[in-house]
């Protein structure tokens, strides 16, 4: 089948607009997800003061001084927005793995239950969003891949020996159930645990 030079017109406007097109959607793109990132730090913000009673959409739309529309087309539906809210917590507990540095593998995790203490202290009702198994599933699944990742990096070999696993399920008993406080007294007990690992393996840190 031939075309006529108006098909040819139309197939060369066609491919020049591309590159503008794809510029246009991935403008809107960014718009979007900068427009999701406000609504979370509102909901982050009134989560922390005022616990998950403060989570309507309706509640929130009035805090952010929108419609509810913007929050349901931002994240669907309140489950949508909770379970943001959980991934955004999982990311400040992964950074801490990632940012805390020390040569010494007993001092390293020390420093990273310390820190994560807090966070369960200062943030309780953050810490309950993420550990709650209706929500923060997937999230919490990340934390703990992030942390035995790095507890190995820390000692090779501890994830295979199982003593990473020891660490985060004993981290998780606390953490679920009662938070900064027991968190640290659990982790008080691990630590030998972990420092006679890192003392029977000497080429670890």
């Amino acid at each position: 089948m031939m075309m006529d030079g108006s098909d040819d017109d139309r197939v060369t406007d066609a491919v020049a607009s591309r590159p503008a097109g794809d510029a246009y959607r991935r403008a809107r793109l960014q718009a979007r997800a900068a427009v999701a990132d406000g609504l979370l730090d509102v909901a982050d913000q009134r989560l922390a003061e005022e616990g998950p009673g403060a989570l309507s959409m309706r509640r929130l739309a009035n805090a952010a001084g929108c419609s509810t529309m913007v929050f349901y087309s931002a994240f669907g539906t309140k489950a949508g927005l909770l379970a943001a809210l959980a991934e955004r917590e999982a990311d400040r507990w992964i950074d801490v793995a990632a940012t805390l540095a020390d040569p010494d593998p007993v001092a390293w995790l020390d420093a990273v239950a310390s820190t994560l203490a807090a966070f369960a202290s200062e943030r309780p009702h953050h810490r309950a969003l993420l550990f709650d198994p209706s929500v923060g599933g997937p999230a919490v699944t990340r934390v703990r891949d992030a942390l035995l990742e790095a507890i190995d990096r820390a000692a090779p070999g501890a994830r295979a020996d199982g003593v990473a696993e020891a660490m985060w399920a004993g981290w998780m008993g606390a953490l679920v159930e009662e938070g900064g406080e027991r968190f640290a007294q659990a982790h008080r007990g691990l630590a030998r645990l972990w420092a006679g690992y890192v003392a029977e393996h000497p080429g670890t840190g």
